[in-house]
């Protein structure tokens, strides 16, 4: 009976060990706060956050959201968004920064074109009418924007848990989860090194 005690303080001591550990128990212990799909409990199944190097789960590119576009709504997959990365701009009609901040997404969109993708993504207000007007810079904050805004939201908020709007989401080419940042970091030199680590990675 000692020489396991002492064989399993060795193993413990390993750092690998001790991350398989911590691995196992952060599932134990969402598995105990998580309803699980057949337990009788109200309301849908949650999508599970998606951690910090992580991939999106596959249904992010299938998932239909309704999206706001060249002044219509239309229902849509971000399948075509796949492949390249790809930042959200959560943001709400209520936040005059987030509106603010529009034109500095078209510029990036105007100087990345392909390379870069961008969508808004509204999760709080359930006027769409609103949220049109908004988005066609006819409200009060006057930008219009030529950036589609997935609106209505209830499934990327869960993935990309925030309070405060705006947050942006920075995803790679391969769909996972490099950062999620304040506006002070979309700038620039973040974009084009996201860009040019996309092209360095394909060379």
């Amino acid at each position: 009976m000692k020489s396991i005690s002492n064989n399993l303080h060795k193993a413990f001591k390993s750092k690998r060990a001790r991350a398989i550990l911590l691995c196992l128990v952060s599932m134990f212990s969402l598995s105990a706060q998580t309803p699980r799909k057949d337990s009788g409990s109200d309301g849908p199944n949650p999508a599970q956050p998606v951690m910090l190097g992580f991939r999106v789960p596959e249904e992010f590119w299938f998932h239909e959201f309704m999206i706001f576009e060249k002044g219509k709504y239309t229902s849509q997959t971000l399948e075509k968004y796949r492949g390249k990365p790809l930042i959200l701009d959560f943001w709400a009609t209520w936040c005059p920064s987030c509106i603010a901040k529009f034109p500095k997404v078209d510029h990036f969109k105007q100087i990345y074109g392909d390379r870069m993708n961008f969508i808004l993504v509204n999760s709080f207000d359930t006027d769409t009418q609103k949220v049109a007007i908004v988005l066609s810079g006819e409200g009060a904050g006057r930008q219009p924007t030529q950036t589609a805004s997935i609106v209505n939201d209830l499934y990327l908020k869960q993935l990309f848990p925030h309070q405060s709007v705006p947050i942006y989401i920075w995803l790679d080419e391969y769909g996972r989860l490099q950062a999620s940042s304040t506006a002070n970091f979309l700038n620039d030199d973040q974009v084009r090194g996201m860009v040019e680590r996309m092209k360095g990675a394909k060379q």
